[in-house]
């Protein structure tokens, strides 16, 4: 066992002696947090809102290192394309995907709506299981100045070798919310951070879509703790919601934020 995860050990001790309660958090937003995450909020924090999507998911190369309460390590990496989907073939004005260290692969988009940036995913694929998804309209990843955003996504699933045929498709009822400011504590350090919870409610095909995930965002670098990384699609083939969970333990490049490390802290 790492130093990790004697600390999330001790904070669900803590946890199960409170009754999972996060001091000014919702009882069952914290006990989901607590259940996937424990120990890893500290409490409130004062930071703004996340105006300018981009500034709380830089849109440049990263590779951001997790690892879960079970101490099972994964990955999510920002890398540039050379064409944007959707845009005309031969286009070369760039764009950017999300790679999961489980085989999958989201395609990002700024999104312009009412003059507010936001960062939405249309398309998803996934290298593991050979299939594409698309998300009409796309699933919220940052959305710019909303507390909260509900939409009815229309889900179609092909086989990567047959594009044009439809293998499953549903709807899929989404909320965003934005749940305040909070500050956590991972083995990167610790950070003020915004955090957003995204539920569904729906089907695709024999699947019942069906849950939430809490991602915290710490501005200028990104996801720093979540409880669930996996797209629609993983409802397909997962039953269960355990272990999915992860917070930072490296990022590289290294960024310089405004946060400071349990140890700086400490002295």
């Amino acid at each position: 066992m790492n130093a990790f995860q004697i600390v999330l050990s001790l904070g669900s001790v803590v946890v199960c002696a409170l009754g999972g309660d996060i001091s000014g958090m919702d009882p069952k937003d914290a006990t989901q947090i607590q259940k996937q995450l424990p120990g890893v909020v500290i409490g409130k924090a004062e930071i703004p809102p996340t105006t300018h999507a981009a500034e709380w998911l830089p849109l440049r190369k990263t590779s951001f290192e997790y690892v879960s309460p079970s101490g099972k390590a994964g990955d999510i990496k920002l890398k540039p394309t050379t064409r944007s989907p959707g845009s005309p073939v031969g286009d070369q004005s760039g764009g950017w995907r999300m790679i999961v260290s489980d085989g999958l692969t989201r395609y990002l988009r700024p999104d312009h709506l009412d003059h507010q940036a936001s960062i939405v995913i249309p398309t998803d694929v996934s290298t593991t299981n050979g299939l594409l998804i698309r998300l009409n309209p796309p699933e919220p990843l940052l959305l710019d100045q909303h507390h909260e955003d509900r939409r009815e996504m229309v889900v179609k699933v092909y086989d990567v070798h047959e594009p044009t045929v439809v293998t499953h498709s549903g709807s899929v009822s989404t909320v965003w919310t934005d749940l305040g400011g909070w500050r956590v504590k991972t083995p990167a350090g610790e950070f003020d951070t915004r955090l957003v919870r995204l539920t569904y409610n729906g089907s695709v095909g024999p699947a019942s879509v069906t849950g939430s995930k809490y991602t915290f965002y710490a501005h200028g670098i990104g996801p720093v703790a979540y409880t669930d990384k996996r797209d629609v699609s993983a409802f397909l083939f997962f039953n269960d919601d355990t272990d999915h969970a992860g917070v930072l333990k490296r990022m590289s490049p290294s960024q310089s934020p405004s946060h400071e490390s349990s140890s700086e802290r400490s002295n």
